[in-house]
């Protein structure tokens, strides 16, 4: 075990535990504001440790920083209001080398009565949107970037991370009375964004683990009517190899468990448009998925 300092805080998001050693007092503030009800006091193994230090100052170019990931060198940002986002990229980008027993998809996950639900989709399609409102109305959150769907049993587990809101979902946070104050806000490869601990939008917003039940492929469009529409299985376990972080980096072969995983799911396209009605189409779709489950156990 390392040793530890002042500047270390440890955190146990759902399966994944996260050391930050960093002497910047604003990013310590900022990143246990958000994962507070995560904070445990030792190091766990294993750890995905992040360490982030200020370059001294020279006349010649603004001062810069360097955010270090299990004592590899990964960003070098310049701005104070950056580290937050190059520390939770840091965290993303070293989960599928530190959990390989994980197959790691870039999606949404989500759990409501034990029904779980993963929405597979690249960045820009909604999805972090789309889990902050059916947490508003009674899911409970797995994660807005990462469906880890553990390789054996299949079973989805939580990483609850912050969720990471983008401009255009800025109105959208507000018609929720989720406060997103000017100060909060940080500059990232993808513009300014806040980020929300799921506390604020949920009083009991973590989900446990549970099977994967509804894989569903959401495509977002302005005006358009939802729906869901049928796929099959064999589209559903090859469409997420794209998505997939670590197809060849799991302990098992990707696609194996990718096509084991949709085999005891239902699999939809989504055209999501209006936030309530489509978060009522997800809704029904896992009640009755619910339902088939109880009526053949």
């Amino acid at each position: 075990m390392p040793r530890e300092s002042a500047t270390e805080r440890h955190y146990q998001t759902g399966v994944v535990s996260i050391t930050l050693d960093t002497p910047v007092r604003r990013l310590r503030r900022e990143y246990a504001d958000l994962y507070a009800r995560f904070e445990t006091p030792s190091h766990l193994s294993p750890a995905i440790r992040v360490e982030v230090m200020r370059e001294p100052r020279r006349w010649f170019h603004r001062r810069r920083f360097r955010v270090l990931v299990n004592g590899r060198l990964q960003f070098e940002p310049s701005r104070a209001d950056e580290l937050l986002p190059y520390v939770e990229w840091a965290v993303n980008w070293e989960i599928a080398r530190t959990y390989p027993q994980y197959l790691h998809l870039h999606a949404a996950a989500m759990e409501r009565d034990g029904v779980g639900l993963i929405l597979p989709a690249e960045s820009g399609s909604g999805k972090s949107t789309l889990a902050m409102g059916l947490l508003k109305r009674g899911w409970r959150y797995l994660c807005d970037e990462f469906a880890l769907v553990h390789s054996q049993s299949l079973l989805l587990h939580p990483f609850p991370r912050a969720i990471c809101l983008k401009r255009g979902s800025f109105p959208v946070a507000e018609s929720m009375n989720i406060a997103l104050p000017r100060g909060d806000r940080h500059h990232s490869a993808k513009g300014f964004v806040h980020f929300v601990s799921p506390f604020e939008v949920s009083s009991r917003p973590v989900g446990s683990v549970c099977p994967v039940r509804l894989v569903v492929f959401p495509k977002y469009g302005t005006g358009v009517t939802p729906d869901l529409a049928s796929i099959s299985r064999a589209e559903a376990a090859l469409e997420p190899h794209r998505v997939c972080f670590n197809l060849f980096g799991c302990k098992r072969p990707g696609l194996e468990v990718l096509a084991r995983m949709v085999a005891g799911a239902e699999c939809y396209r989504l055209a999501s448009g209006d936030l309530n009605e489509t978060c009522a189409l997800l809704t029904d779709a896992a009640r009755r998925s619910r339902g088939r489950q109880a009526a053949t156990a």
